[in-house]
């Protein structure tokens, strides 16, 4: 880990107990995040992709202190994010923001659009004059796109693009410095989603942000991020720089996830899919590596023993018994 990161994550673990069914009788563990370790840099986007249920959201969460880890460390500007406290969280959650998949439920509904945006700015800076708060409100609905007749309008009244933009504009009222990007545009046209990622990129530069990017769409994040971390079943097997890992793919799994990208670019279908789909392990039991059951490409050692993280490049680490054999 380097020392000028913004963020460190080490040794990062959520997991849950499950009740026992009906018939098993017995419970288990769901391993939601299971030994996770990244860093992101000032002014980057690092962009974490996987398949939904791989644990993409529930490590957002955690660095936005809405879950607590089972185990593990994040570091933020060299503070414990997990031991903050009282008026010290608070300044975190000014610094660290985050932006919702879905961009109705995500907004008050009994609240006005102007509302929705200045109310971080009511709760962490009291002392400011209303006048003052509803400036910069304004402000920043305008750099949005969004304009004055709209700030008296309710969620229901404006399409999902704008309601995303309400929910940037929440997001970054207070000024941070690290946002993180939880499916942004998953829930949006396919026309709309290229306006908000063009308007994320935008920003980026106004307000020198850095960027925690998660979705499941490697064409999403090729197009937004610096670094990609690719994630299964709760660990990262695969990270290095944006052009490594889209152009020369090194693990099986993202191998797979660059050839379910639709369209006709050959550059961005570079490896076969996969048979089957990612089920956490709730007992344990389980040896040798997480993606052997779909793995085309498996060996014996695959059966024995778990790959741990090893350089393939410059700056680019994979999980895999297979490169460079």
């Amino acid at each position: 880990m380097m020392d000028d990161s913004l963020l460190c994550i080490q040794g990062l673990r959520k997991h849950y107990l499950t009740k026992g069914g009906f018939l098993s009788g017995k419970g288990g563990v769901v391993r939601a995040v299971d030994g996770v370790d990244l860093e992101i840099l000032p002014g980057e986007t690092l962009g974490l992709v996987g398949e939904s249920g791989c644990g993409k959201t529930t490590l957002g969460r955690i660095v936005m202190r809405l879950e607590i880890p089972t185990a593990g460390t994040v570091r933020y500007g060299g503070r414990d994010v997990l031991k903050l406290r009282g008026k010290s969280l608070r300044e975190y959650r000014r610094e660290v923001q985050m932006v919702f998949q879905d961009p109705y439920s995500s907004l008050n509904p009994r609240k006005t659009a102007a509302a929705i945006v200045g109310e971080p700015l009511r709760i962490h800076h009291p002392e400011w004059k209303r006048r003052e708060r509803e400036r910069r409100t304004r402000e920043l609905m305008e750099v949005v796109g969004l304009n004055d007749e709209q700030m008296s309008r309710y969620p229901h009244e404006f399409s999902g693009g704008q309601r995303q933009r309400i929910g940037i504009a929440r997001a970054l009222i207070l000024r941070p410095r690290l946002i993180i990007a939880d499916e942004p545009v998953s829930s949006l046209d396919v026309s709309i989603q290229a306006q908000i990622l063009n308007l994320l990129k935008t920003l980026q530069q106004q307000f020198s942000l850095t960027y925690l990017f998660v979705t499941h769409d490697l064409g999403v994040v090729r197009h937004m991020s610096d670094r990609i971390a690719v994630m299964y079943r709760g660990r990262i097997v695969e990270t290095g720089p944006c052009e490594a890992i889209s152009g020369q793919p090194a693990h099986p799994y993202t191998k797979a996830l660059i050839a379910a990208v639709p369209g006709t670019d050959p550059s961005l279908r570079n490896g076969r899919g996969v048979a089957g789909a990612q089920t956490n392990s709730i007992d344990g039991t389980e040896t040798g590596c997480i993606f052997q059951s779909r793995c085309p490409s498996r060996i014996e050692i695959c059966k024995r023993c778990e790959p741990d993280l090893k350089q393939h490049g410059p700056s680019h680490w994979v999980a895999c018994h297979g490169p460079d054999r």
